[in-house]
C-alpha cells in the first residue's frame, strides 16, 4: 500500500506532462515535436523562441532563438498541478524546464498552462533576470517558428 502511495506523485507529474503535450501538440507525426513559437514583451528589441517538447519523452525539450546558434536542450524540472478544474476543463499546471547546454547548466523557463492555454511563460537567467513571453501562434508554419525580420 505505501508503494503505490509514493509512486504517485511520479504519476502525476508524468500525467500532467502526457496531459500537456496532447493539449498544445498542434497536428503532426508521432516522431515529431510539438512545438509553440513566443515572443518576449517589456523589451526594446523583442526575444523570439521556439519551445520543441519531444513527443517520444516526458523529460526532453528544446529551445531555439531566433538568430541563435541552435537548440538548447532543455530537461523537465518539475509538473506542480496549481489548480484542478472540473467539468471537463483541463487543470491548470505550473511546469519547469532547465537548460542544460554543452558549457554547463543554464536558465530555466516556468509557464503556467491551462490545456493548450499558456497563461504566463518566463525565462529566468541564471543571474536573476526575468524575461516575460507571450504564445506567437502567428509565427508557427510547417511544424516549426518562422518569423519575419525584427
Amino acid at each position: 500500500m505505501q508503494r503505490s502511495i509514493a509512486m504517485q506523485p511520479r504519476m502525476k507529474r508524468r500525467l500532467a506532462v502526457l496531459l500537456l503535450l496532447i493539449a498544445t501538440a498542434p497536428p503532426v507525426r508521432a516522431d515529431q515535436d510539438n512545438v509553440r513559437c513566443l515572443r518576449s514583451i517589456g523589451l526594446n528589441t523583442p526575444l523570439r523562441l521556439q519551445l520543441g517538447l519531444s513527443s517520444e519523452s516526458d523529460a526532453g525539450g528544446y529551445v531555439l532563438y531566433q538568430g541563435g546558434s541552435g537548440r538548447i536542450p532543455l530537461k523537465l524540472l518539475k509538473v506542480t498541478e496549481l489548480r484542478r478544474v472540473y467539468g471537463g476543463r483541463p487543470s491548470e499546471f505550473e511546469t519547469q524546464w532547465v537548460e542544460m547546454p554543452p558549457s554547463g547548466s543554464g536558465g530555466r523557463y516556468v509557464y503556467v498552462n491551462q490545456g493548450a492555454i499558456i497563461d504566463d511563460f518566463r525565462y529566468i537567467r541564471r543571474d536573476g533576470r526575468v524575461f516575460s513571453f507571450v504564445d506567437d501562434p502567428d509565427a508557427y508554419a510547417d511544424d516549426r517558428c518562422t518569423w519575419a525580420a525584427p
